[in-house]
């Protein structure tokens, strides 16, 4: 495992008050960046390694600013790169703020009761990781003395795309917790196959009931076979049954089940009751004799064998950036976003930008046109178990020795090791295990799923976040980097920042409960007013339009 020191020697100058900046500051200070952040309140808990000030060094050589200030511009600090974070359509820029202003709210089952927000911050989290990734990029790019703006409501309103596809496609039947003896369990069918087999083992006697429609039309009668059949049995008992049949199954885990499961302890992420690093491992192989040069991401290939969410936004942050993303798919398996219909706005947002290529890996012509794709790449991405691309013999070292300089990174549920690395799981299934569930609970405090799946999104852009910073350190060691994304760490991430030590007595509290109104809603003007820099996280490719002008094909 590599001590997290990409960033060593590069400079960073915060001037905010909102979670959001302070923690992509943090985490472009676990990196090793030097960060001095000018304190205007009492700091947030993740300011405790930074060096706090209370002027600004305008002479100083700063690599990066992170401002949520308009009045700080390039022309302040002309040496460094300028990332102005715009929360022009939010009065506060707090957690609770965030999520109801973006919509993220799921409605209680009683009209009377309060609507019910995602437990820990993960609108905070989710717009710093995508404040650090821009920023390491800027630093791949090295372009002095620009300003970049990052719309803060455009990447949480691009969150609600999996709801609005769910509604598309209508929901999943089952995706449910349950009860079992000692807590809830969450159980998922998502195929036809894996709910014949669960209806076998469960004993629910719907023979209907053999299709998604089917079962949507059953669903009350479905859920409650189920619950009935799981409230006599142990959770962690169903789960480890479940997972040994490919089922989805979690249990559901509070926040000391957590630190204790024996994933975490095995990957060495939670020690002593604290996270101690980023949620992947980024591991160095040898040095390729040829030099690598970043000149610009447009003249960066990526070979994209991803599908569902995650690997594909990963992927798709790249390609709106000029990258030519080849994406691959099976002819017996496509990306299962595509729906029905072959096609849906949903896959259609997150494939934008790409290229395609349809290549059956169990054909050896097909694997061989994989590999002439990887010789002439820099990076691959996939988001398959661990045990797939060793079925196909793609292992890191093939790769290596088709390409001496490619990073590879793996965005799999569980990691690439453990006891649980061939556990099998979706969002659900991740924010169960993580502790998010645990936080999200109606005004009983019974634990519920949020309105769509936040980790999926997170992970895509922490995987992007850790293949720039690859990048980043490769323009030295000229070495080729395997990164292990664990899905399951980015879950528990999510779910950790309110527990984690804040320099304030008062801590930070998990919000679970929220009322829609006690913010009142604004027109946001964002759309309105023309900024001289690039946009990141716009719906459309507008913030790739700085970079390139050419239209690249699309997906």
């Amino acid at each position: 495992m590599m001590k997290q020191q990409t960033l060593k020697g590069c400079r960073i100058l915060e001037l905010s008050t909102t979670l959001a900046t302070s923690y992509a500051a943090e985490l472009l200070r676990q990196q090793g960046a030097y960060v001095e952040k000018v304190s205007v309140k009492q700091p947030f808990f993740c300011d405790s390694q930074k060096v706090l000030t209370s002027s600004v060094q305008t002479g100083s050589e700063w690599d990066i600013v992170l401002t949520e200030d308009r009045k700080w511009r390039a022309a302040c600090f002309p040496q460094a790169v300028t990332i102005f974070i715009n929360f022009q359509s939010f009065q506060t820029g707090d957690e609770r703020e965030l999520q109801v202003k973006a919509g993220w709210l799921k409605e209680s089952e009683q009209e009377s009761s309060p609507s019910i927000a995602i437990g820990g911050f993960p609108a905070s989290i989710l717009v710093a990781a995508h404040i650090a990734f821009v920023s390491v990029c800027q630093l791949l790019e090295g372009q002095r003395g620009a300003t970049v703006v990052v719309h803060v409501a455009s990447i949480l309103a691009s969150a609600l795309h999996g709801r609005l596809f769910t509604k598309e496609e209508q929901e999943i039947v089952p995706m449910i917790l349950t009860p079992a003896v000692d807590g809830p369990l969450f159980i998922g069918a998502p195929s036809d196959e894996q709910w014949a087999f669960l209806t076998r083992w469960a004993q629910v006697d719907l023979p209907t009931c053999t299709t998604q429609l089917e079962r949507r039309l059953q669903k009350s009668t479905i859920e409650a076979s189920l619950s009935k059949w799981s409230s006599s049995q142990l959770r962690q008992e169903l789960m480890t049954l479940g997972q040994t049949f490919r089922l989805p199954f979690a249990s559901v885990q509070s926040h000391q089940e957590v630190i204790q499961c024996p994933q975490h302890k095995s990957r060495g992420f939670i020690e002593q009751q604290r996270i101690i690093r980023s949620p992947w491992i980024m591991s160095k192989g040898l040095a390729a004799n040829q030099s690598f040069s970043f000149t610009s991401f447009k003249a960066l290939q990526i070979v994209d064998m991803t599908a569902m969410w995650a690997g594909p936004y990963c992927t798709r942050l790249f390609a709106d950036l000029g990258a030519t993303v080849i994406k691959i798919e099976a002819p017996h398996r496509p990306d299962g976003i595509r729906g029905k219909s072959g096609s849906t706005p949903f896959f259609e947002e997150l494939n934008r930008n790409k290229k395609s290529v349809v290549l059956d890996l169990n054909v050896e012509a097909d694997k061989e046109v994989l590999l002439h794709l990887i010789e002439d790449s820099h990076i691959v991405v996939n988001n398959f178990s661990p045990r797939v691309m060793v079925n196909f013999g793609l292992t890191d070292d093939v790769l290596q020795l088709h390409n001496a300089s490619i990073i590879h990174a793996s965005l799999s549920a569980f990691g690439q090791t453990g006891p649980f690395r061939d556990y099998v799981g979706y969002g659900s299934t991740l924010e169960s295990m993580g502790g998010i569930v645990a936080q999200t609970v109606d005004h009983t405090g019974t634990p519920t799923l949020p309105l769509f799946s936040i980790s999926d999104m997170l992970a895509g852009v922490i995987g992007a976040f850790s293949i720039a910073l690859a990048l980043y350190e490769q323009t030295t060691t000229y070495a080729a980097y395997m990164i292990d994304v664990s899905q399951y760490e980015v879950a528990t991430l999510v779910a950790w920042v309110p527990y984690e030590p804040t320099s304030d007595a008062s801590g930070v509290n998990t919000m679970n409960n929220c009322d829609d109104n006690i913010i009142e809603e604004t027109l946001s003007s964002w759309h309105e007013q023309k900024e001289r820099a690039p946009y990141f996280g716009e719906h459309t490719a507008f913030y790739k339009s700085h970079y390139s002008k050419e239209k690249r094909d699309t997906l």
